[in-house]
């Protein structure tokens, strides 16, 4: 049995009290004596040193503080006592009974280091870490914050706090699963036509992260998850790898469940864009309005090349000796690519008519959904209804649909791409004006255009 005895110390603080030495035995075995940082008065009006009673009963302010101490005395005793009842006696440390009293004085500092380990282990907490300390991109930004969202919604839909040293690749599985299910969660309001959720378990972990998100001060999620294309699932597990090797590399872990799991190669339609003729015939076209001058800005990005991105960031000062020159955001902060392009004709003109030097930007633009809902617009009324081969990303089937439905502002880039690619395939020129790192992988679907255009050639000589 456990036993617990008390006695005072014989030296005191500078307010004339002395410490309560405690000491605690158990059998023949247990042995261990610890101050317990509770003071007292050994004087007979206050306290009974030799018995360890309480003696005062007029109520005075030393004998309040006397008081007090006697409750956390046999508080702390009764800590002692269930500790000992949960503890296992083969594993009893030299320290162990200071360790209990020491945490029982001071527990923030023990709730602290608990919540420094949790930290140190706790996946979705070291991605905060990871993204304080890893310089990314703008857009590269919104997708790895998009990938926390979804996989702590993931955790809670699970019901666990997933740690390095337990995470598997058959999470990775389930995490994979949940990414192709999410959307199923969600059904449409016969009267208002507005998705709902429709899973009580599901809506709990989509507010929860919502509310931590508003606690973190992080972006709310504010869609309702669509159906995941083989790609984009490809792409939330790539950034999910990327973030994992960088733990390894930091040393929060030395587990890669990503060894015994696949992510498959992603997969790409061929690219289909609109030829040299048919972007006269888009400047040629007679437009009116918002459409005619989001028109001239589509063709001055055919001229160019940039990503949207970069356009709507460049200025005049991105314009030297009739170059343009910028660094592209996607590159900028991992390998800086320097994209020169020199203006054509076309180009020039419409920078000379949209000058306006109290406008920082290069052309008046409007948000980059209505930019494209324009430029369907444009290829439409300018007749632009040549057929194209497009790949559904969710049935992986190719779709033949006209120019005008799928025309977007990705399209000028590739028009650039593709339009000099006819002309001379040296993907490192291109590159240069482009962005394009050295030997992208990007240019081998424009050779297969280039090869098809061939074969049609020499069709014409049966």
């Amino acid at each position: 049995m456990a036993v617990i005895y008390l006695r005072l110390s014989k030296r005191h603080n500078e307010l004339g009290r002395n410490e309560i030495i405690l000491t605690f035995r158990q059998g023949s075995t247990i042995y261990q004596r610890s101050g317990t940082e509770i003071f007292i008065l050994n004087k007979p009006i206050y306290w009974d040193g030799e018995k360890m009673v309480l003696r005062a009963r007029m109520m005075t302010d030393e004998v309040r503080y006397h008081r007090e101490m006697k409750v956390k005395l046999e508080n702390l005793c009764s800590a002692i006592t269930k500790e000992w009842e949960q503890t296992d006696r083969k594993n009893i440390s030299p320290t162990w009974l200071k360790d209990v009293i020491d945490r029982f004085n001071h527990p923030e500092k023990f709730e602290a280091d608990a919540e420094q380990v949790i930290r140190k282990t706790n996946v979705t907490s070291i991605f905060i870490e990871y993204m304080k300390k890893h310089k990314v991109s703008e857009n590269r930004e919104k997708h790895m914050w998009s990938l926390w969202r979804v996989f702590r919604r993931f955790e809670v839909w699970r019901n666990v706090t997933f740690e390095f040293e337990t995470f598997s690749h058959e999470d990775l599985d389930d995490f994979r699963s949940f990414l192709i299910s999410e959307h199923e969660y969600w059904s449409r309001d016969e009267k208002t036509n507005r998705l709902k959720c429709s899973n009580r378990r599901y809506n709990k972990a989509y507010t929860q992260v919502n509310d931590e998100c508003l606690k973190l001060g992080l972006k709310l999620e504010k869609r309702c998850p669509e159906p995941r294309s083989k790609n984009t699932l490809n792409n939330i597990l790539v950034r999910l790898k990327t973030f994992w090797i960088w733990c390894i590399k930091h040393g929060y872990t030395e587990r890669n469940p990503f060894n015994k799991f696949t992510i498959e190669s992603a997969e790409y339609g061929t690219p289909y864009y609109i030829t040299i003729d048919e972007r006269h015939q888009l400047e040629e076209a007679e437009l009116d309005g918002m459409v005619a001058v989001q028109r001239d800005i589509f063709v001055f990005q055919c001229c160019v090349g940039c990503r949207v991105g970069d356009l709507y960031k460049l200025t005049y000062a991105n314009i030297v000796d009739g170059i343009l020159t910028y660094t592209p955001r996607k590159t900028k902060d991992n390998n800086p690519v320097l994209a020169e392009v020199p203006l054509n004709a076309t180009a020039r003109a419409l920078l000379e008519k949209y000058y306006d030097p109290n406008r920082d930007a290069l052309f008046p633009f409007i948000s980059q959904q209505r930019y494209n809902d324009n430029i369907r617009k444009a290829f439409k009324q300018a007749g632009l209804n040549r057929k194209v081969a497009v790949l559904n990303p969710l049935t992986r089937q190719h779709e033949i649909k006209p120019l005008y439905e799928v025309a977007s502002s990705h399209m000028a880039r590739r028009a650039f791409v593709g339009g000099l690619y006819h002309k001379v395939q040296d993907p490192n020129a291109i590159g240069s004006m482009t962005g394009h790192a050295e030997g992208s992988k990007a240019f081998a679907r424009y050779r297969k255009v280039e090869l098809e255009l061939k074969k049609s050639l020499t069709d014409m000589l049966d």
